[in-house]
């Protein structure tokens, strides 16, 4: 017994050191997408239970022929109402596209992208979860803020649209980069 203690004690580990994940800035970028994920999940969740409590559906304020009001509405589709009725496929759908988000995240955390494009992902998977959960839990995504013509949306949408904006501007920077 004692020889095999000391054959131990003698064996030297040729394993390579194992590396840290993320580097002091990619713990801090990860904390800042995962606050901005809450924020946006957060802000989303609050303003629709607003809008769910204290308005009727089809109700607007100011009035119907205002250029911005909020405007309770139900949305059983997806972006401007397409696919409404298939709400166990668009749960489906929208989960694997929240799970690649996050996946991508994740990655880019990793090899530490540029801070834009982290925001980027960091909006579309809040904006994701945001409307995820609610038809998740209420079958259809409550919609309330109306600009004019454009379809009614809600703080998910806004910031899936700003994460997507944002990205692309981030691709075409970084691509301008490279060709300069």
């Amino acid at each position: 017994m004692e020889h095999n203690r000391e054959k131990a004690e003698n064996t030297t580990d040729t394993r390579p050191e194992p590396r840290k994940i993320l580097s002091a800035a990619g713990k801090r970028a990860s904390f800042v997408g995962a606050g901005i994920v809450v924020f946006i999940v957060v802000l989303d969740c609050l303003t629709k239970h607003f809008i769910r409590t204290h308005m009727h559906l089809g109700e607007a304020i100011p009035s119907e022929d205002a250029f911005f009001s909020i405007r309770y509405a139900l949305n059983d589709g997806v972006a401007f109402s397409m696919f409404q009725g298939h709400t166990s496929v668009l749960i489906a759908i929208q989960s694997i596209l929240v799970l690649v988000v996050l996946a991508v995240m994740i990655l880019f955390l990793r090899r530490m992208f540029s801070a834009g494009t982290l925001c980027a992902f960091a909006l579309m998977l809040g904006g994701g979860i945001g409307n995820l959960s609610d038809r998740i839990l209420f079958g259809k995504v409550t919609d309330f803020i109306s600009v004019g013509s454009f379809p009614i949306f809600n703080v998910a949408d806004s910031a899936l649209t700003v994460g997507c904006g944002l990205l692309l501007l981030c691709v075409l920077i970084s691509e301008r980069k490279k060709g300069a």
